[in-house]
């Protein structure tokens, strides 16, 4: 890859379109990483929501994550058309139903949730000792983005004390000096066993 130089610049863009960079790049390195999986980096992440807060309305897909009807529609139905996804009726309103995955479905994101793990820790020498100011940062702008254009709240919340409280977040280990690979190999289970529903969710 040759590193083309930088045109001139007057100074920085605005904040959104800091944010449309920032997403770009984030899907070119899910895309990459998730390449062997079968799933691209949306995909994945309507898995993910699918998985994780499902069974739910498409139209609720729709006010979390901002996406059209249509659009949502058709992850929908390539998920389906996969055999990674069912349908069930809405008790609530019977002209919708409600979408969830299949065992076939968990499986493969299963499968493709190490992949995203491993990108994931690609990023994280650069947040030492951990993400929690940038998560919380990006809360901040997210709500901002749902305050504008009238979407639901993410149905998920980053919490936590910046700084002070590192320490208490952290586990305790009595054995032997991890070495790198070790340490490495620890940080990605943990971070599998935090990607996965919990059942007393509420």
């Amino acid at each position: 890859m040759t590193n083309d130089p930088s045109p001139p610049s007057a100074g920085p863009m605005s904040l959104l379109f800091d944010v449309w960079l920032v997403m770009s790049l984030a899907s070119r390195l899910l895309d990459d990483a998730l390449a062997g999986s079968g799933l691209t980096g949306d995909d994945f992440g309507m898995y993910s929501l699918v998985r994780r807060f499902g069974p739910v309305t498409p139209s609720q897909l729709s006010r979390w994550t901002g996406m059209g009807a249509t659009t949502v529609s058709a992850y929908l139905k390539r998920i389906e058309a996969r055999g990674h996804a069912q349908r069930t009726p809405n008790p609530a309103d019977r002209r919708s139903y409600l979408i969830g995955l299949s065992s076939d479905g968990v499986a493969t994101h299963d499968a493709a949730t190490a992949a995203f793990l491993a990108a994931m820790h690609t990023l994280a020498p650069a947040f030492q000792p951990d993400s929690l100011d940038e998560r919380l940062a990006l809360q901040r702008l997210d709500t901002a983005l749902r305050d504008a254009t009238g979407m639901d709240p993410r149905p998920y919340t980053v919490t936590g004390d910046i700084g002070e409280n590192a320490e208490s977040r952290r586990l305790s280990y009595r054995g032997e000096p991890l070495n790198t690979e070790q340490e490495r190999l620890v940080r990605h289970y943990i971070d599998f066993v935090r990607a996965q529903p919990v059942d007393d969710r509420p």
